[in-house]
């Protein structure tokens, strides 16, 4: 069995080369292999296949929501339509508060888009197209930052004057993103842009550019709620991502998916389907709804089992279970409280 390693030379979205690996980094799950296969590897193939297992769970495994549905169908009608107007030109807003997936919906989204405009136009890096384009503000970022973001994620050898006016930042951006073809303005973080300066350059970049701009941030309802911000709230589609409820059958059956496709694609030497479905509820309890926590959960229950050198096995116990959701409640603010006896052993 030979593995190769997974290489990423990019540490961020916000370049071009960073935002394609991105894109780019979906290993395939690495062959299954017992136990004691595992055991009568090398050292420094036992490593590549941790490191293939991790990188596979981490990257690659993603459950179906609702929301990345809704999310494709609006963003597949503004693509369409928006390069016919001539003004209102609409966007989309995904607001959601901390760990509830919104940075990695429209991560699936952009790697959508990018894939349609390769399938449609295959010599597009020849020709320069740059279907995607993504920035991320820090903490009291200006219209003008984010201007100077789109600039340098399209021409990242450029030297901006440090006193250049925005009118003349945005017109930069605005022929960059026209000259690249670029569909998609992905805005992460897009809460830390609120005021009237960020709201008239965005509503700026709606109006002279065909690009579709998505905002995604925390409570953008509120960020965007008056004069320009409004403007720009108003020209956009708004999809929350809601924590799932579980006095409603249609959230407890989406857990419940989301639980079983865990279950089935666990990385790990003789592994059974079970044990993580039987306790979907508990999860459910633990996790507080969040499908985010919930796949932090399984990301440490794989990681404490491959870091357990002295295990004679990887099969998914209460007991191992259990300890991943006690260290959760003890070194996050997801303070449940699931015991032993409310997880269930598989059938």
């Amino acid at each position: 069995m030979k593995i190769s390693p997974l290489v990423l030379h990019h540490d961020r979205k916000t370049t071009l080369a960073g935002l394609r690996e991105a894109f780019d980094a979906e290993p395939a799950c690495p062959p299954k292999i017992s136990f004691r296969q595992y055991s009568n590897l090398s050292d420094e193939d036992r490593e590549l296949y941790d490191q293939a297992r991790e990188d596979f769970l981490r990257l690659t495994l993603r459950v179906k929501t609702r929301e990345q549905t809704v999310c494709a169908r609006i963003l597949e009608d503004l693509i369409r339509i928006n390069p016919r107007l001539k003004n209102s030109r609409r966007g989309l807003m995904i607001s959601a508060p901390m760990f509830s997936g919104k940075t990695e919906l429209a991560l699936l989204l952009a790697r959508s888009v990018e894939r349609k405009h390769a399938a449609l136009h295959p010599d597009y890096l020849r020709d320069g197209d740059v279907p995607v384009v993504w920035v991320e503000m820090t903490e009291h970022s200006t219209g003008k930052a984010l201007l100077a973001q789109i600039v340098e994620f399209l021409a990242p050898t450029i030297v901006l004057p440090k006193q250049i006016a925005t009118d003349r930042l945005r017109k930069l951006a605005v022929e960059a993103l026209q000259r690249h073809r670029t569909k998609l303005l992905v805005i992460d973080e897009a809460h830390k842009l609120g005021g009237t300066e960020p709201s008239s350059v965005i509503k700026a970049l709606q109006n002279e550019s065909c690009a579709s701009v998505v905002l995604v941030g925390i409570n953008l309802d509120q960020a965007f709620n008056a004069g320009d911000g409004l403007q720009v709230s108003a020209r956009c589609e708004f999809v929350t991502l809601d924590k799932i409820d579980p006095i409603v059958k249609d959230d407890l059956d989406q857990w419940i998916k989301w639980v079983a496709t865990f279950d089935n694609f666990l990385p790990l030497c003789g592994h059974s389907y079970g044990l993580l479905t039987r306790n979907a509820g508990t999860l459910l309890h633990a996790a507080n709804g969040q499908l985010a926590v919930l796949a932090m959960i399984v990301d440490r229950l794989v990681a404490s089992i491959l870091r357990d050198e002295s295990r004679t096995s990887e099969i998914v116990t209460r007991e191992r279970l259990f300890g991943v959701l006690d260290s959760l409640r003890r070194t996050t603010l997801n303070k449940h409280s699931v015991t032993l006896d409310d997880l269930v052993d598989a059938a």
